[in-house]
């Protein structure tokens, strides 16, 4: 498996928020295809995923609030 790309620069730039998406895509795709062949729906997957990427923004953005 191949490593997560790095961003292009190491301050905040223009698109960056893409880079990072597609840095992370093929990984995601790979989880996805792991879990159907483990007999998860894509569905299943797409809302548990949707699910943690939403808890964990959460956790991200109350750790902030206590870092201001």
């Amino acid at each position: 498996m191949q490593p997560v790309r790095p961003p292009k620069e190491e301050n905040e730039y223009e698109n960056r928020a893409a880079d990072c998406r597609e840095a992370l895509e093929g990984k995601v795709q790979q989880l996805i295809e792991e879990s159907v062949r483990a007999g998860w729906s894509r569905a299943e997957v797409a809302a548990a995923l949707r699910e943690i990427a939403e808890h964990t923004a959460s956790l991200i953005e109350a750790h902030e609030e206590r870092q201001d």
